[in-house]
């Protein structure tokens, strides 16, 4: 009888230290914008934003013994959540908005081709990793413009049984992706750059 006892202790102790996968959350955008301020005060028309991912749902996996048991998922809206972000932080910066292209300056696109978080059960380095590949298309009268993103960072954080805790990085990861855009498009048209022009299409490389 003891030993019975003892083996459904040992069971209850592992099963609660299994980790707990649950759909990660994401906060609206709240942080403060603070890169440069439109000086033009421009027009700007948010005409779409496509998740073009082929699984919405899956945002990374979890690595332990250096192979991948886990996938990381969540059920948030991410072209909602970017569509409001972006309408925040571009009223932060100055831009004003319209609800027709026609009378916008800008006219903006943007396609999220990325969202990866990965967890790693090392000790002692950064053990949390993430990264997002977003396109960003604006027309500008008849020219187009195309710039990729690619916000990346890494951090250690205390080691994690639940996928809740990987819920700060994602946030912090969202909002930079924001800022990085927005704060771009302020300078848009004063920075330096090679331009590539084909028919009526311009891809923009910064220097």
């Amino acid at each position: 009888m003891k030993s019975l006892f003892y083996l459904f202790g040992v069971l209850v102790f592992f099963g609660g230290c299994s980790y707990k996968n649950e759909a990660i959350n994401l906060s609206s955008y709240n942080a403060e914008y603070a890169g440069e301020i439109s000086k033009e005060k421009k027009i700007v028309f948010i005409e779409s934003i496509k998740d073009v991912r082929v699984d919405k749902r899956i945002i990374g996996y979890i690595v332990k013994n250096g192979e991948k048991t886990t996938k990381l998922f969540s059920n948030v809206d991410f072209e909602k959540k970017y569509k409001d972000g972006l309408n925040n932080a571009l009223h932060m910066a100055g831009f004003k908005a319209s609800l027709e292209s026609a009378k916008a300056d800008l006219v903006m696109n943007v396609y999220i081709k990325k969202i990866e978080l990965v967890y790693n059960d090392k000790n002692f380095d950064k053990n949390l990793k993430g990264k997002m590949e977003l396109e960003v298309v604006i027309k500008k009268g008849k020219e187009t413009i195309t710039q990729n993103f690619k916000p990346s960072a890494s951090k250690w954080i205390s080691p994690s049984y639940s996928s809740k805790d990987l819920e700060p990085f994602l946030n912090e990861l969202f909002s930079d992706s924001i800022n990085n855009i927005v704060s771009r498009l302020t300078s848009y048209w004063f920075i330096r750059y090679s331009q590539v022009k084909l028919e009526n299409k311009i891809t923009l490389k910064t220097i």
